[in-house]
């Protein structure tokens, strides 16, 4: 990352003779640095690069000028903290406020790649995974048509996700638009793909070609039905076959939500109420999303459910630089607790991000990885960049270690 930033820097930096830069023109630069660095990635390294770079420039515009050394701060302590590990030093990762370290281990920085399409990605399934590489699928509430994409996405020895490679769209044999695809499943004893639809709260199957089958999940007749507060998240276990689908809010008139299992047959088994936490906003923005956005079955039976409240104030540029999303992971224990009743939960961790320092990541779907070789599992998840909007917002990737 150093290298590509000092060869990006001097490619912008004045000539020898100027030895007077005004604040305006090191702005100027360094907005046309990102633009030219925005151009030329092509790793994870190279997008965190473009990430410190975008905290800088947005602190900038707000008049912050600690804000825009911090990110430079922190890049620079990752930095010694990982040099340090490759030396055998014990160097403890810094895990965000409320993490419970004895479920987490690392928070990877996020990371975009500008060979994967921009979209609306709101689901991601592993389809095949081999050590630190693996194909995986993704949904797009807003594709044109409706289907899922195919792509393949490398990792390190820390989970963190360094390279990725579009393998194509493949669109199903409906022919459907408007499905607000939220979900998406690789069920390996089929070697079938399940979409989750929230505009009609259906779950239906395909084939890796798109092939519909015909064969469909019975969603429940108590999921709600008023907007965005449909079905919005779907999970396979591998481990025993079991499917699991809750929506993103309560029914009218209701206080909690309804997780629901799936033999491996389709037909529903028992569920569980969850209960969200209560919003963190007083006000809300002219767009505001509260809820579940994703569910993940672990091996162990128990469920990561990720609590999502974005809100953002207006859409001019002045009120928009006051986005924020919070997500909130918790883990609860459906086989501890008997069907129909309440689920404890339990925080794993929590993400903050902002439009501000340009790091704002609506995550809509969320998935298991590979194995690491201490036996750790990563956790992906994938954020909505509606379509990179206005070509601000990225298709973020974020790694999460579990124990």
């Amino acid at each position: 990352m150093l290298s590509f930033l000092l060869s990006a820097i001097i490619a912008f930096s004045p000539a020898p003779a100027d030895t007077t830069v005004s604040a305006p023109s090191l702005f100027g630069m360094a907005k046309a640095l990102l633009g030219y660095m925005s151009t030329q990635a092509t790793s994870a390294e190279d997008s965190t690069a473009i990430n410190i770079l975008q905290q800088a420039v947005g602190a900038l515009e707000a008049g912050d000028r600690d804000g825009a050394i911090a990110p430079f701060k922190e890049a620079a302590a990752q930095s010694l903290s990982g040099a340090a590990s490759e030396a055998g030093l014990n160097v403890e990762p810094v895990l965000p406020a409320g993490t419970d370290s004895s479920l987490v281990s690392r928070v990877n920085p996020a990371t975009f790649f500008l060979n994967i399409p921009a979209a609306n990605y709101s689901g991601i399934a592993p389809l095949a995974i081999n050590g630190l590489e693996g194909d995986f699928l993704l949904v797009d509430d807003k594709s044109a048509t409706e289907g899922f994409r195919k792509v393949h996405l490398s990792f390190d020895d820390n989970g963190q996700i360094i390279a990725a490679q579009d393998l194509g769209f493949i669109a199903t044999s409906t022919g459907a638009t408007g499905t607000d695809g939220e979900g998406i499943v690789y069920d390996v004893r089929r070697g079938t793909v399940l979409l989750a639809r929230e505009a009609s709260n259906e779950i239906l199957e395909f084939g890796l070609d798109g092939k519909a089958t015909g064969r469909y999940l019975h969603t429940a007749s108590y999921f709600p039905k008023n907007g965005n507060a449909g079905l919005e998240s779907l999970s396979y276990n591998t481990e025993n076959g079991r499917f699991w689908a809750t929506t993103e809010g309560c029914p009218e008139g209701a206080t909690q939500l309804r997780i629901q299992s799936y033999a491996p047959y389709f037909w529903p088994l028992g569920h569980w109420f969850y209960t969200l936490d209560k919003p963190a906003f007083k006000t809300k923005g002219a767009i505001y999303a509260y809820g579940v956005s994703e569910i993940c079955a672990m091996p162990d039976g128990s469920l990561l459910v990720l609590e999502r409240e974005a809100n953002i104030p207006g859409t001019s540029v002045k009120e928009a630089t006051g986005a924020v999303v919070k997500c909130k992971l918790y883990r609860v224990e459906p086989a501890k607790t008997k069907a129909g009743k309440t689920l404890e939960k339990h925080l794993v961790t929590r993400i903050d991000t902002r439009a501000l320092d340009l790091s704002f990541a609506n995550y809509e779907g969320m998935c298991l990885g590979p194995v690491l070789k201490d036996g750790s599992r990563v956790l992906i998840l994938v954020s909505d960049s509606q379509a990179g909007y206005k070509g601000i917002l990225r298709d973020w990737f974020k790694t999460i270690i579990l124990k």
